[in-house]
């Protein structure tokens, strides 16, 4: 669906889907006061993902979703950081919250999906073979595809 869309509206039809998904939620949860905050945020965000799109820079193709191999490998460790810095401050708000005695099952959670899709995403991302130095673009034994 998103390759009918032109590039650079996909950033901000993204936005606008996301926003409105939280202000649905927020609508159910605290009534349709808190749709003008909201809106006003999630409106902004589309127009500079938007003005952002139009430029010619490494982060502007990305949000077109044009990055080559290079952007597309320095989004990939953004990623990684973003996992590295989000594990940690879950990690530093589960001590808060012990030392204010308040309840720690959320911060459990997040503590424990990450140790879990570490190992998952090192067996799913392995290279497969025998051991035998097989560079990851080399076929081994394991490949299905026949040459």
């Amino acid at each position: 669906m998103m390759r009918s869309i032109p590039p650079r509206l996909r950033a901000p039809v993204g936005a606008l889907a996301g926003g409105a998904v939280v202000a649905a939620v927020s609508v159910a949860a605290y009534g349709w006061g808190s749709l003008l905050g909201i809106g006003i945020v999630v409106a902004g965000g589309a127009v500079g993902y938007y003005v952002w799109a139009g430029r010619d820079t490494d982060y502007s193709a990305l949000l077109r979703g044009q990055a080559d191999e290079r952007q597309a490998y320095r989004r990939l460790k953004m990623q990684a950081l973003v996992g590295v810095v989000m594990t940690a401050a879950a990690m530093v708000a589960f001590l808060v919250a012990i030392v204010a005695k308040a309840p720690t099952w959320p911060f459990v959670i997040f503590i424990i999906i990450p140790g879990i899709t570490f190992p998952a995403g090192f067996l799913i991302y392995r290279e497969r073979g025998d051991g035998s130095g097989n560079s990851p673009g080399t076929p081994d034994r394991w490949s299905t595809s026949r040459r």
